[in-house]
């Protein structure tokens, strides 16, 4: 397993790579392909790079009679369906994938040639299922709310017993809407160190401020829902983005991406020639005449006129008790062309 990228369809995720943002659809189409094929329109519009379903079979996840049940059981695309918008997505350039609930639906799905498999918070302990997500060779993409380390530590274990072609997890607070403080944004570098895996960011807070600042915090791919109406109610409509809300978040996360730019310190060609004119150089602090031996009095460390070069302070010291082989006018760069040869030891 490469813990720097991991394949994500077309493309990889993970140091060196742009930040994956994911527009969460999740279940907001409500059963509606028309609905969520505009979601996926505007998904594309606003600059996501993939498109993530929930594909749950009410009766195999959740106890009849249970609010879960009633929701997703009112909420299902067919297989059909689901491969249609899949399609639809890629035609309008950008990555599918899904959560799978159980083992037939991940089978389907994994027909489907999904970007990866998503695991959500709720189906971080099953084990068994990841096992088999594993298995189908396809990188895992797991979110870890409600959990603690041994949890994680569990999950990651099932996938790379059942040699996980590539693994990524997601920093996840598992309140709808999570408030600020406990987003707990530094658990995404704590997540790649500790399990050796690019990590990300699944956001359920309220606008867009926490996604651009996950890239900061060293998410490498975001996951945030969206939808066609934030007023609309149930489902996860009131903590989605809509099309104008998610396409400023991306152009926050690309702004925080420009910002960031390398961590190995360097400095650009347009510092490089600031540096020539705003750093300090060593000078004559007054004129010096030829044959004087050199100590501070006759030094100084100035900014030069425009064009003008000169020896860096940094060497400064080697220049005190040589002496001068020309006279030296006030403010002139004193180098070691200056001096007269050191005498032989």
């Amino acid at each position: 397993m490469n813990a720097a990228t991991i394949a994500f369809g077309s493309r990889r995720i993970g140091k060196g790579e742009p930040v994956t943002v994911i527009a969460e659809i999740g279940i907001n189409h409500e059963g509606n392909v028309d609905a969520c094929a505009r979601m996926i329109d505007a998904a594309a519009r606003a600059g996501a790079d993939a498109i993530k379903l929930q594909t749950i079979d009410a009766d195999e996840n959740y106890v009849e009679g249970t609010a879960s049940h009633t929701l997703f059981a009112g909420a299902e695309l067919t297989p059909e369906d689901t491969g249609k918008m899949f399609a639809h997505a890629r035609k309008k350039g950008m990555e599918a994938l899904t959560t799978a609930g159980d083992f037939a639906t991940l089978d389907w799905v994994d027909r489907l040639a999904p970007a990866a498999h998503k695991i959500s918070s709720g189906l971080l302990n099953n084990t068994p299922l990841i096992r088999a997500a594993a298995r189908t060779g396809r990188t895992l993409l797991i979110s870890t709310g409600m959990a603690e380390a041994h949890d994680i530590d569990l999950s990651v274990k099932a996938a790379r017993d059942a040699a996980a072609s590539g693994l990524g997890l997601f920093q996840c607070t598992s309140l709808y809407p999570a408030p600020p403080e406990l987003l707990h944004l530094a658990t995404i570098a704590w997540l790649s160190q500790r399990y050796d895996v690019p990590a990300g960011f699944s956001d359920h807070s309220i606008g867009p401020e926490a996604a651009a600042l996950s890239v900061a915090a060293g998410g490498c791919m975001i996951e945030k829902h969206i939808t066609l109406d934030v007023t609309r109610p149930g489902f996860d409509h009131a903590i989605s983005l809509d099309e104008n809300g998610f396409s400023e978040m991306v152009r926050r996360v690309r702004s925080a991406e420009a910002m960031l730019g390398t961590p190995v310190k360097s400095r650009t060609t347009v510092e490089a020639e600031r540096a020539k004119a705003l750093r300090r150089v060593v000078v004559a602090r007054r004129d010096i005449v030829a044959g004087e031996v050199l100590g501070w009095d006759a030094l100084g460390l100035k900014r030069q006129m425009p064009g003008v070069g000169g020896m860096s302070p940094s060497a400064a010291d080697l220049l005190l008790g040589r002496r001068t082989r020309r006279a030296i006018s006030r403010n002139e760069p004193v180098g070691f062309a200056d001096l007269e040869p050191s005498p032989p030891r």
